[in-house]
Order: C-alpha cells, then sequence, then structure tokens
C-alpha cells in the first residue's frame, strides 16, 4: 500500500515527484497530464514551509489573475483569485510577486 505524501520522507518526495513528471511526458490526454500535475504539485507542496507563504499577492502556475492569500491551513493556501472568493491552491503552486 503506497504512503501518503504527509507521511513519505523528503527523499520518497523527491522519487515521487520525478515518476509524477515521467507520467506526465507519457500522458496521451490532456486530463491525465492534468490529473498527474495536481498531485506532482501536491507532493511537491510537502518538501515547502508553509511558513514562506505569509498574506499577500501571488502568481498561480497556469493562471493569469492575481491571488491574494489571506492564510496557508497545511500545504494549501486559501485566498481570493481575482474576484472569487474562498480559493484555494497548493503552495508549490505559488509564487510571490516583487
Amino acid at each position: 500500500m503506497k504512503k501518503l505524501y504527509s507521511q513519505m520522507t523528503p527523499e520518497e518526495l523527491q522519487t515521487e515527484m520525478k515518476l509524477l513528471q515521467e507520467e506526465m511526458q507519457r500522458a496521451e490526454f490532456p486530463s491525465q497530464r492534468s490529473v498527474l500535475e495536481r498531485k506532482y504539485y501536491a507532493a511537491k507542496a510537502y518538501t515547502l514551509n508553509p511558513a514562506d507563504f505569509p498574506p499577500g499577492l501571488y502568481k498561480v502556475d497556469g493562471e493569469q489573475l492575481p491571488f491574494e492569500v489571506h492564510y496557508v491551513n497545511g500545504i494549501m493556501a486559501w485566498g481570493t483569485l481575482g474576484q472569487e472568493p474562498d480559493a484555494s491552491f497548493p503552495i508549490s503552486m505559488l509564487t510571490r510577486f516583487s
């Protein structure tokens, strides 16, 4: 039985991310790639420190609108994307605006 990402060591997470990247390259359909990409971002989020993502404006990979982080709970950042309240993304998808 496979471990949860939250139970994996950093080395196991790195291995999992590499496998997911390889699977993404072989994915035949956009929907397959999308699911694998979300798994990759979730695994990567567990390698990051949530404290490094304070409230503020961020760019989200794959999104055009800015994302205003209100708070972080675990690996998920919660806030407002454009006019949409209650949006959430894994912290691994975020890049701080300078």
